[in-house]
């Protein structure tokens, strides 16, 4: 039998006599770290030390780490740098990862263990837990989640693969199981526009209404962001223009302003009569609302306001817009769909789609158009009357001849 390394040393335990190897290495970070592992025998302690001290000589040994699901999901949403509404759609798309798999060491992590999150988030049966939940959450004490849909799976599935992919590039993890589970199948969900009759409809049935400006910019392409943020110094009625350049966004407990979308979403519009009367009523009303309500009047200096110069909140809107399309006797449509019926309208009245991404904020034109600009029937049955006219016009009889 050969003789026992030094650095192989026998231990006895209650399970009889084990044989223990230490490791010393570095970390990618610069911090050390010890790797102990005890064997039955000395020969499978001697190969252990010889694979761990060639990978660490390479550079491919990872090391042990007790860094948790939720540890990773918090650091690497630190360094996301993003927008405040993006990174409450991150913290809700996490949120079934962490509850299930916050306390479990990431480098325990396995492909079944996600492929369980995904079952079950399609199956109605994910528990929830605390992690960065709402307060509406945590006080009407709801435990199961109702079923998710592959849209929003998804892109738990792709915030997890980011999440995996920054640990392997920090040396904690050798492979990431998330990347092995595949995302689901989705169906285009279909859109729904208001045609120009029905934009003339809720706009004439919510005149008194003291949101009807909020309509007006909505139909005129804004982002529900943008409308609120929209203020009187962004108005030049002797110039004609409209500048959008913030955006105010609910996050948890309220609502917050900061950049636009983008920085193409940053930009000046040129002012519609109908759109500058529009304005200039609801000034009007304003400055008679603070003279008549005195001290009561919230004199925030926003277009969009309620009927004591309050800012709404953004799920305050989307609720009064709902209540705007009933009164109005018009099937409901999300408020964003106010912003593809005007991409829809001005594509089919000939607007260059460039000019359209340019309106609504956009950097990619050929997005507006695979996004927002939506066949009606109207548009099918003009393209139809097109067609006929083409494959029912007498040839030119010159040019016959």
């Amino acid at each position: 039998m050969a003789r026992r390394p030094e650095w192989v040393k026998a231990v006895e335990t209650s399970a009889g006599r084990r044989y223990e190897v230490r490791v010393h290495g570095q970390r990618p970070d610069g911090s050390r770290f010890q790797h102990k592992k005890r064997f039955e025998t000395v020969e499978a302690a001697v190969k252990w030390r010889s694979t761990v001290v060639s990978e660490l000589s390479h550079g491919t040994h990872v090391a042990p780490s007790e860094i948790t699901v939720r540890q990773a999901v918090d650091s690497w949403l630190i360094g996301q740098r993003i927008r405040p509404k993006t990174m409450s759609a991150y913290v809700t798309s996490l949120r079934p990862l962490v509850d299930a798999l916050g306390d479990k060491p990431v480098q325990q992590v396995t492909k079944d263990d996600i492929e369980k999150i995904v079952t079950s988030l399609r199956n109605g049966t994910s528990r929830m837990g605390t992690w960065h939940a709402p307060e509406k959450l945590t006080k009407n004490k709801k435990t199961v989640r109702a079923p998710w849909a592959p849209a929003s799976i998804n892109p738990m599935l792709a915030r997890a693969r980011s999440i995996f992919d920054d640990l392997m590039a920090q040396g904690i993890v050798v492979r990431n199981p998330a990347a092995l589970v595949k995302s689901l199948p989705t169906e285009n969900a279909d859109m729904h526009t208001l045609s120009a009759e029905q934009v003339t409809k809720l706009l004439a049935s919510s005149k008194a209404d003291p949101f009807s400006i909020a309509w007006q910019l909505a139909v005129y392409g804004l982002r529900r962001g943008e409308i609120l943020a929209l203020d009187w110094d962004s108005i030049d009625f002797d110039k004609g223009t409209v500048s959008i350049s913030a955006a105010r966004l609910a996050v948890s407990g309220g609502s917050v302003t900061g950049a636009t979308k983008t920085k193409t979403s940053t930009r000046t519009l040129p002012m519609p009569e109908d759109l500058a009367r529009a304005l200039r009523a609801e000034r009007k009303r304003q400055r008679e609302a603070k003279l008549a309500l005195g001290s009561k009047w919230h004199d925030t200096g926003l277009v969009v306001v309620d009927e004591f110069g309050a800012a709404p909140h953004p799920d305050t809107l989307t609720k009064a817009w709902a209540k705007a399309l009933g009164s109005a006797g018009l099937p409901h449509v999300r408020l964003h769909d106010a912003r593809h019926s005007c991409a829809t309208l001005m594509h089919m009245r000939g607007v260059p789609v460039v000019v359209i991404a340019a309106w609504l904020g956009h950097q990619d034109a050929g997005f507006t158009l695979r996004t927002y600009a939506h066949s009606t029937n109207d548009a099918l049955a003009d393209a139809a009357a097109v067609l006929n006219s083409i494959t029912t016009s007498k040839p030119d009889t010159a040019a016959s001849e």
